[in-house]
């Protein structure tokens, strides 16, 4: 079975097929969840929170040679809660995840047997993220905005597992440093101590 039968199907059929991206942020203690539409949106098994044309998301791409890309989601609009969430976002969000899914409707207009904006198909996770710093700006009490950063997972793939204490290693992360170059001698060496 292939990605998006129910999708296909309704694309084969001539009917007009729309996306939306939808997004999860796994805030510490109240993950969040919402898509770029109006109102509550029921699809698979949880409710995404509408946001409308509030919500932007900028760089989303996916890591292409040695570059990891950085995306910026920007909110505005918003409640005092959300406000509140980002004023304690240091522990909230650091390190934690934000998946991005696309979700098709079907939109086919003048068709009494589809509903407008009916699902097809389950959300598909398109690409996933780390948070990293969340900012807000508020201009009196109706206008308040919020952005996100959030890292590829591919940011850290620099760094060495398991950094290794050899000369070679070394000298990988620090050229022309000698403070390992000794170590291969001290394998399996008695050292007498205290020496009179």
């Amino acid at each position: 079975m292939g990605f998006f039968p129910e999708t296909i199907a309704a694309k084969l059929a001539g009917r007009t097929v729309a996306a939306s991206l939808l997004v999860h942020m796994d805030f510490r203690e109240t993950p969040r969840r919402f898509w770029f539409g109006f109102g509550d949106l029921e699809a698979g098994g949880y409710t995404w929170q509408g946001t409308g044309e509030l919500i932007q998301v900028e760089g989303l791409e996916s890591p292409i040679g040695t570059v990891a890309p950085k995306a910026t989601f920007s909110l505005s609009g918003i409640d005092a809660g959300i406000v509140t969430l980002a004023r304690q976002a240091s522990d909230r969000v650091k390190d934690r995840r934000a998946t991005v899914y696309i979700q098709f409707f079907d939109v086919t207009p003048d068709d009494a047997s589809v509903q407008p904006w009916s699902l097809l198909d389950d959300p598909f996770a398109i690409s996933s993220w780390l948070m990293d710093q969340m900012t807000y700006s508020a201009q009196g009490p109706s206008l308040r905005s919020i952005s996100l950063t959030a890292e590829s997972l591919w940011t850290n793939r620099r760094r060495p597992a398991s950094g290794l204490l050899t000369d070679r290693d070394q000298n990988k992360r620090f050229p022309s440093d000698r403070g390992l170059e000794q170590v291969v001698d001290l394998i399996s060496k008695t050292i007498r101590w205290p020496v009179y």
